[in-house]
């Protein structure tokens, strides 16, 4: 039975840029030249409850908060019972491979919104470092993942 020494380190990485990527300011916006908002996932995701923006709040707390994190804590829970048992469910990472396909959807938000507001010429917006944290769970996330499947695969 092979083990990949990297998974867990991975996972340790996915983890900490995500909650990074979550707390720190993800976009600037700058209304004229005097005034600027910097704005993080969880402040964003606050705002629109305390707004009565009900359904979207969710989803972004849903897809952009607790979906990456459980994605992440099931990658360990497969990986730690592999460790343990030797058995891999090739189903668990197939579902975990699927969802994977869903995690640029947030990086794409951000950017949109930061588009949308460059266009109307009503405010500038700009990344903040936040967003470059949120996004580098992405690929450390996948590649755990990878190398998961790859054990289990005997390779």
């Amino acid at each position: 039975m092979s083990f990949d020494r990297l998974v867990m380190p991975l996972l340790a990485l996915a983890v900490i840029a995500l909650g990074l990527g979550v707390f720190l300011p993800v976009v600037e916006v700058r209304n004229l030249v005097i005034f600027a908002n910097r704005f993080s996932i969880m402040e964003a995701a606050w705002q629109l409850l305390i707004d009565e923006q009900y359904l979207l709040g969710l989803v972004v707390i849903i897809f952009s908060i607790v979906f990456p994190f459980g994605k992440i804590l099931v990658t360990a829970m497969v990986w730690a019972r592999f460790r343990n048992t030797g058995d891999i469910s090739l189903i668990w990472i197939s579902r975990l491979e699927f969802l994977g396909r869903w995690s640029c959807a947030d990086v794409l938000l951000v950017a949109i919104v930061i588009v949308v507001a460059k266009a109307s010429g009503i405010a500038g917006a700009s990344m903040e470092i936040g967003m470059w944290f949120f996004a580098a769970a992405i690929p450390l996330t996948a590649l755990a993942v990878h190398r998961v499947k790859k054990v289990a695969a005997g390779g």
